[in-house]
């Protein structure tokens, strides 16, 4: 049986979770069209994210929106899966809707929050136009529910089991503690900004502390000396020798977008790595608390708990090894993921007809429809 034929409209660089999740989508039976964003380079590039951001305008959305209604001109499809919609006009989508049987709105942001704040209308605009939104945050079902969503389901956070593995000998320690991630100021109430934290921490474990983001360099100016090392990131192959080469693994939840669970954690324990996360209601029901990850709430107990793993090697792999297996035996990759969402899908459901008998998808073959 031939899964459906699926346009999906949504970045495609190495190392995003937009290309793992389109890479999920044809392992379990789609026969996958990529249509990503138009791209420029250099200060063409910085206006029109200015626009953008600002203004949803620019030559990025003009020409994203112009090749959509293309690739929809030349033929139909099955399902059209558009990954954020920060780009898509209502006005292309109500115009091509006609060529795809289903249309699906996947967003693993949060549209009401703070987090990239300003960069929402049109996805908006595009809530009460497609069959399904899905979205990893129980917290915004509501919302999406009153801007006039149709149906709205949950998927988690998942793995990609092409980039997130575990070496097969076991790799040379380089950091002590790393975080890779960007230098994201969401802190609020009685949890403190990430930033402050890491510097915090820092300062209690000098030299023992490695960064990896967008911003850090601007975060911790002036206590440098601090940090064993400060990048601007680490992104598909070198993300997961980073993890690998790590003792231990910091993973926080972005409040701004009142996050539940985060991707990063199910990434670092499919990479073999030891997980030491900040608490969370949702990542804590997949993870057995000092069994196959380590959680933690605020500077104090994180340092305490970072000193205590770091003299306990045995300790630290017993805890890395049992997160890894609880990772891989879960269904906690993306296909499952996916997958088990389009089996509860009205939609989705009798497009994917393959699905039910699945082999090797995580705990795919025991979903019914």
């Amino acid at each position: 049986m031939t899964g459906p034929s699926l346009l999906y409209v949504g970045d495609n660089g190495a190392g995003t979770t937009s290309r793992d999740r389109a890479d999920a989508l044809e392992q379990i039976g789609a026969t996958v069209t990529r249509l990503p964003p138009a791209a420029l380079s250099g200060l063409a590039a910085r206006v029109d994210w200015q626009l953008r951001a600002r203004l949803q305008v620019g030559p990025v959305i003009a020409r994203t929106n112009a090749e959509l209604i293309n690739a929809a001109r030349d033929r139909s499809y099955d399902v059209l899966w558009i990954d954020k919609g920060w780009m898509i006009r209502p006005s292309t989508l109500k115009s091509i809707r006609e060529r795809f049987g289903a249309v699906v709105l996947f967003n693993n942001d949060n549209p009401w929050g703070e987090h990239e704040r300003g960069l929402w209308r049109l996805h908006l605009g595009l809530v009460p136009l497609v069959d399904e939104i899905m979205t990893p945050k129980y917290s915004v079902v509501r919302n999406y529910e009153l801007a006039g969503a149709r149906r709205v389901s949950v998927v988690d956070f998942g793995f990609a089991p092409a980039r997130h593995f575990a070496p097969e000998q076991a790799a040379a320690m380089v950091h002590d503690i790393s975080f890779i991630g960007t230098a994201l100021k969401d802190g609020g109430g009685i949890r403190p900004h990430r930033t402050d934290i890491m510097l915090d921490l820092a300062k209690r474990m000098p030299g023992r502390v490695s960064l990896f983001g967008h911003g850090w360099q601007r975060a911790v100016r002036g206590h440098e000396q601090l940090f064993r090392v400060i990048a601007d990131g680490a992104w598909d192959d070198a993300y997961r020798q980073t993890i690998c080469a790590s003792r231990i693994s910091i993973s926080f939840i972005t409040k701004d977008n009142w996050e539940e669970l985060s991707h990063r954690a199910f990434e670092i324990t499919a990479c073999g790595g030891l997980l030491l996360a900040e608490r969370a209601s949702r990542l804590e029901q997949s993870f057995r608390d000092e069994h196959e990850a380590v959680f933690f709430h605020g500077v104090d107990d994180l340092a305490s708990k970072a000193a205590l793993l770091l003299d306990d090697e045995p300790r630290r792999v017993r805890i890395a090894k049992s997160g890894w297996m609880r990772a891989q035996s879960s269904g906690y990759d993306n296909a499952s993921r996916l997958a088990e969402a389009i089996m509860r899908s009205p939609v989705l459901r009798s497009l994917f007809p393959g699905l039910s008998t699945s082999a090797g998808i995580g705990p795919l073959a025991q979903v019914e429809g």
